[in-house]
């Protein structure tokens, strides 16, 4: 194959991988590193505003900024002939969080855990760098084959001390309505306390099946979390692990001086429940039977 029908003189499209808002991603084969790279192409030409493809840029150069084997890395950017741009990064053989929710249902307080501890590790390299994801949810949480969980699509990230308050107009709901903080839902207020509001979200979706709140629509989702608390995971999933759950909620109290404050605290604190519960099972695997 020559030069001329590979993207950007060096990626061979194999096949669609996924689609995901006004992008599709596809794995190829980077005939120069000869390796495998997923590539994420906008479906658009550039609109009249640019608001897409700045958000696209915005989300390559948030990722290709953090190195950190919980984060899918960006290796390339670049744009298609027809004005398409297109994102070059790591190839991760696996499965969303929410594929894996929506085939296999609700998610062991284990497996919660190990996904809680690597999305806190991811967002911890984040925030350390100044930035906030603003959008996490399951969708965004790639499962690796080995389990290893590895958070994507930063489009909607935002430096904490950006001049820039982003790219939406005053009102406009940034994020997603079912796993988004109060405080970003109500006056689009995004800090890494917001980011770990989200994490607690995805992780009660992942342990009960479904997200914190359901509603009619995006905005009935949003409003409902402004006056309530989340129904206890305990009472939905009554053998889930206490410390689990207890720690979900801390994620998801509504006032953010509440809520734990440190990602990497978090992912200590997760990491640790995630290796008692290992133990406990491999002893409960490996004890001899009686008699």
């Amino acid at each position: 194959m020559g030069t001329d029908a590979l993207l950007g003189g060096r990626y061979r499209l194999d096949h669609v991988a996924g689609h995901g808002g006004a992008a599709t991603v596809f794995a190829a084969y980077d005939t120069v590193l000869d390796r495998t790279v997923a590539i994420k192409m906008l479906a658009h030409r550039r609109d009249e505003t640019g608001v897409l493809h700045e958000r696209f840029e915005r989300e390559a150069r948030a990722e290709a900024r953090i190195t950190h084997p919980n984060v899918v890395s960006v290796h390339d950017i670049g744009e298609t002939e027809d004005g398409r741009p297109y994102i070059v990064m790591d190839y991760v053989d696996g499965r969303s969080l929410q594929e894996i929710i929506a085939a296999d249902g609700p998610v062991s307080s284990e497996r919660v855990a190990i996904v809680g501890t690597g999305i806190a590790r991811a967002l911890a390299a984040a925030h350390a760098l100044g930035i906030v994801h603003r959008d996490v949810k399951p969708a965004n949480v790639i499962i690796d084959l080995q389990g290893i969980p590895h958070l994507m699509d930063f489009g909607l990230a935002r430096e904490l001390f950006d001049a820039d308050p982003g790219l939406t107009a005053p009102g406009v709901l940034v994020g997603t309505a079912y796993y988004v903080a109060p405080e970003q839902a109500r006056y689009g207020t995004a800090s890494p306390g917001s980011d770990l509001y989200a994490l607690g979200a995805v992780l009660y979706h992942a342990l009960a099946g479904e997200p914190p709140f359901v509603g009619e629509g995006a905005l009935d989702v949003a409003l409902r979390r402004f006056e309530e608390d989340p129904e206890e995971l305990r009472a939905r999933v009554p053998a889930a692990d206490p410390d689990l759950t207890a720690t979900i909620h801390a994620l998801l109290a509504r006032d953010p001086v509440e809520r734990p404050w440190d990602a990497a605290a978090v992912a200590v604190r997760l990491g640790d429940i995630a290796a008692r519960l290992r133990a406990t099972r491999t002893a409960g695997e490996t004890q001899a039977p009686l008699g």
